[in-house]
């Protein structure tokens, strides 16, 4: 294992391939206090946007221009990019290499290993709409993992340090965190897009459905926020309001297979989490059970539910 220069709030860091993440990312660094020694970016109108929001950074277009001035790398580009910039770029022994990727092993930092980095990975548990995003990294989880305890200590301090909090991951159970920040997040948006559609029979489009729908989310991240689970789902599934679901079931097959589908497997797979709150009944569970659980209740066949169920 390779000894590291003393961690702390003035080594110096560099930031490569930055985009959103990155930029954000080196902008918070700068207003906790850290040392970013410089910054890489391929656009130079994205370098010159850099240079004005940080004067004291270095901001080139070069990623081992950028390395060679740090002790801690930070690789923020896209996941699929990772490793090939780390192996274009010539490291050096009592130097930390540490990506950003949520889903991705230590493993993609294996060139910076084997010329003597060591290396982590840090990935911030939140998404950034724009480069100018540094007060997203306030009061967000950082998923952590290093096999060196100083490097590890650090980014830990680190995320602290930028108003959040970090959490020990290995290699190995990434692609489940992952899984369930995309569940979070891309996958709720893509589901909200989904709600929106079923507007179309009411002559609403989906825009307007969404800003319709906007305040009925934020309720919602309200209440798990306040209350957790399974308090914070409401609805018929808390109720086992049986009829209620079979209307639901129709109303979805009629607007798509694809929406039906979603709707069914949705509210299967999370029917246990409704079922804790104490306000379904054990035989309201089976039946609903069954009805989401049956492919063929409905599925390409619009059909009135309450007869098949007789």
């Amino acid at each position: 294992m390779s000894p590291l220069p003393d961690l702390n709030k003035q080594t110096p860091i560099a930031v490569v391939a930055a985009g959103r993440l990155g930029s954000s990312m080196a902008i918070a660094l700068t207003e906790a206090g850290y040392k970013v020694a410089a910054i890489s970016s391929r656009q130079m109108s994205h370098r010159e946007w850099l240079a004005s929001r940080l004067k004291e950074t270095l901001v080139v277009e070069n990623a081992q221009t950028a390395a060679n001035v740090a002790s801690v790398v930070f690789i923020t580009s896209p996941d699929a990019m990772i490793e090939d910039i780390c192996s274009e770029i010539d490291w050096r022994s009592h130097q930390a290499v540490i990506h950003c990727a949520g889903v991705l092993p230590l493993s993609v930092l294996d060139r910076a290993r084997v010329m003597g980095a060591e290396t982590a990975g840090f990935h911030p548990l939140q998404t950034f709409p724009s480069s100018d995003s540094s007060t997203q990294l306030k009061n967000v989880s950082f998923a952590t993992e290093s096999l060196n305890p100083a490097l590890f200590y650090w980014l830990w301090i680190l995320a602290t340090d930028l108003g959040g909090s970090a959490f020990k991951i290995e290699s190995s159970q990434r692609a489940a965190y992952h899984a369930s920040a995309v569940m979070a997040c891309g996958l709720l948006a893509g589901l909200t897009g989904l709600a929106a559609e079923m507007w179309k029979p009411l002559g609403i489009d989906r825009d307007d459905a969404l800003k319709k729908l906007i305040p009925l989310l934020r309720a919602t991240i309200d209440a798990l926020d306040e209350k957790g689970l399974p308090s914070a789902i409401t609805g018929p599934y808390v109720r086992g309001d049986v009829e209620t679901i079979e209307a639901h079931l129709e109303a979805t097959s009629d607007n798509s297979e694809e929406t039906f589908e979603a709707y069914r497997a949705l509210a299967g797979a999370s029917l246990h989490i409704a079922k804790e709150q104490g306000g379904m009944s054990d035989p309201a569970f089976e039946r609903i059970k069954s009805l989401l659980s049956d492919k063929n209740t409905i599925v390409g066949n619009p059909c009135d539910l309450k007869n098949e169920g007789q």
